[in-house]
């Protein structure tokens, strides 16, 4: 394993508030975050990217390694991204104990790819999986069409965007506007003259949490944007006391531990987009 951190500002001026916070809440959840590619949406996504034997690639938003770990005991050299040194650690740790060839970058999509040696055609294969919610759509797209010697993909929602929970929105009587993201993409492409192909799934997200405290905040920050109004506090704690449930959860040294969940998941509708570097029909 061989970490590398970027130099320079970790994020952008412009978005540093959005983006600190956001930081800060991955480091957070790095510890129950989800490790293994065992869900159908996994599988469908390493079915749809379709790599060749040997191919190396870049995995921006890796996160703990969820698809990086697998893609590199199938035998590819991968580069994991991402922008929360919490979960890049966790990474690190399982290529370490199974001596995966996975290098590390702290990066976000805000950075500068060169000086973190993915720059123009550094890999095979460039794809983000579900690490692209806002900002500059376009600029990203094209960091990671210019990364690709081959193949690039993007997988984006088509609902309400994960951090926010419409059942919830609906109990408080807010509402929220899908976001133009698959748009954006599509029209970013086009003025690269790329030719996409697109595949939808649907995932219900599972909602963990190491205290009660945490899945409190975040379940507000599922609600969107402060302030409360008085009718909204009082309504938003009574739907926190019925949907948010203690659990004992077994920890890394096999003793039991505290966990709090949601009671149900969070419906998300998300859609591939991939498409040849070189302009060609994605086969």
């Amino acid at each position: 394993m061989q970490p590398r951190r970027s130099e320079g500002p970790f994020m952008s001026t412009q978005n540093s508030t959005i983006n600190r916070d956001s930081q800060a809440y991955w480091n957070k959840r790095a510890a129950t975050f989800t490790r293994d590619a065992t869900s159908d949406y996994e599988r469908w996504l390493l079915d749809l990217l379709a790599l060749e034997a040997g191919e190396e690639v870049l995995d921006m938003g890796c996160a703990t390694g969820t698809l990086a770990v697998p893609l590199a005991r199938a035998g590819h050299r991968v580069h994991g991204c991402d922008f929360a040194e919490a979960m890049l650690a966790i990474l690190e740790e399982r290529a370490a104990a199974e001596k995966l060839p996975i290098t590390s970058h702290l990066l976000a999509w805000e950075d500068d790819w060169e000086k973190a040696g993915l720059g123009k055609n550094s890999v095979d294969v460039a794809f983000a999986s579900r690490s692209l919610m806002s900002g500059d759509v376009s600029a990203c797209v094209r960091k990671l069409d210019a990364a690709a010697r081959s193949r690039a993909a993007i997988v984006v929602p088509d609902s309400l965007l994960p951090s926010r929970d419409p059942r919830l929105l609906t109990y408080l009587g807010r509402s929220a506007r899908r976001p133009r993201i698959v748009r954006n993409v599509t029209r970013a492409l086009a003025s690269l003259g790329r030719t996409p192909v697109f595949a939808t799934t649907r995932t219900f997200r599972p909602m963990r949490f190491s205290s009660f405290d945490e899945a409190r905040a975040d379940l507000r920050r599922l609600a969107g944007p402060e302030p409360f109004t008085a009718r909204e506090h009082r309504l938003f704690d009574a739907y926190a006391a019925q949907h948010l449930i203690h659990e004992e959860a077994a920890t890394g040294s096999g003793k039991a531990g505290e966990q709090w969940v949601l009671d149900y998941p969070l419906p998300v509708t998300w859609v591939f987009i991939g498409w040849r570097a070189d302009g060609s029909t994605w086969a």
